[in-house]
């Protein structure tokens, strides 16, 4: 049960990570001028990804959550360090989708996926979880090494 309430806390801190990087690629996409809509378009597919992340993520929190329920012994067992320690390293680069440069901006966006892709790695390589979560959580690690590429390709670029 200990491990149930450890992958449910990380499962939160990472819906909030997502949260945090729709509202960033969103807000991003909304700063761009017409003339680079190439750009926005991506801005606002890593905003979409994001949403859908965050879809998946809260659908095995309450699977979780109801298991927990049922298994509620009444005890408080006390924190893992890994818990919120997760949320904490993506804080340090939360806002790193501002600037008006558009090179900046995208070095900052290949820059917050990188800590977001390793928010997950911590996640998959600190936790024992079940099999379909860490699927899951793989999966969306993928796909935001996959952002992260295209951002730093599109930095270089410019």
């Amino acid at each position: 049960m200990e491990n149930l309430k450890k992958i449910l806390e990380v499962l939160n801190d990472l819906i909030r990570i997502n949260k945090d990087r729709e509202e960033g690629y969103a807000k991003a996409s909304r700063e761009l001028t017409p003339a680079e809509h190439n750009l926005r378009s991506a801005f606002e597919r890593k905003a979409q990804d994001s949403r859908n992340n965050i879809i998946q993520l809260e659908h095995l929190a309450d699977e979780l959550q109801h298991q927990l329920e049922e298994e509620n012994t009444g005890d408080n067992e006390s924190r893992s360090g890994l818990t919120g320690r997760i949320y904490n390293m993506w804080s340090e680069v939360k806002n790193f989708f501002t600037g008006n440069d558009k090179a900046a901006v995208l070095k900052s966006c290949a820059d917050g996926d990188g800590k977001a892709k390793s928010c997950y790695e911590d996640a998959l390589n600190e936790l024992q979880l079940p099999e379909q979560i860490h699927a899951v959580l793989d999966s969306q690690k993928s796909q935001i090494d996959a952002s992260q590429r295209e951002m730093m390709e599109l930095a270089s670029g410019n």
